[in-house]
């Protein structure tokens, strides 16, 4: 592995917002959700489910619903990572501890390598939120047919990128402590 290609392509990631009207292959889809999968996962539950939105009449619902997913008007694909929250119930009786939200943390680690490998596929592409807004959960659920214990955490948009966009470095010294805070 070129650790300096890896970096370099972890540090020019970017969310994009304009795409072109090419399609998103059936190929570069697969291997961003095996990219997703690769995840870490505590307790190895792979809590994550993937829903993906190629259809015009859903795109539209979704952007009518979601107020920053304007984008998907022009965005290939839409990805909506969910979360299985009844993988925990068996953990929480065993330990006594209340691990549920674990899937949060599983699931955007799934994320990130998904937008990870979206650009380094040559794609662009742009997180959303969903959860824990309630209204939108609630309504993702409803129009996606998304069983009650599977909870999405976000819409990720992708595309074919319109233009470039210069990533932000986000780098601030003040933020980093060693032993203590």
């Amino acid at each position: 592995m070129d650790t300096s290609s890896l970096i370099s392509s972890i540090l020019s990631r970017s969310s994009l917002r304009r795409f072109t009207s090419e399609p998103v292959s059936d190929e570069a889809v697969q291997t961003l959700l095996h990219a997703a999968m690769a995840a870490p996962s505590s307790m190895n539950l792979q809590p994550w489910h993937f829903i993906v939105i190629r259809d015009e009449k859903l795109k539209l619902e979704l952007r009518s619903c979601l107020p920053y997913a304007k984008m998907l008007k022009d965005g290939s694909i839409g990805i909506v990572v969910c979360g299985d929250t009844s993988l925990y119930e068996r953990v929480n009786r065993m330990d006594g501890e209340d691990n549920t939200l674990y899937w949060v943390q599983d699931c955007s680690a799934a994320s990130e390598n998904l937008l990870l490998a979206a650009h380094a596929l040559g794609l662009g592409a742009v997180w959303t939120g969903v959860y824990p807004l309630e209204s939108r959960v609630s309504k993702l659920q409803e129009l996606l047919r998304i069983p009650s214990s599977i909870v999405p955490l976000n819409l990720i948009v992708v595309g074919h990128p319109a233009s470039s966009a210069k990533p932000m470095d986000k780098w601030d010294a003040t933020k980093i402590h060693y032993e203590h805070f």
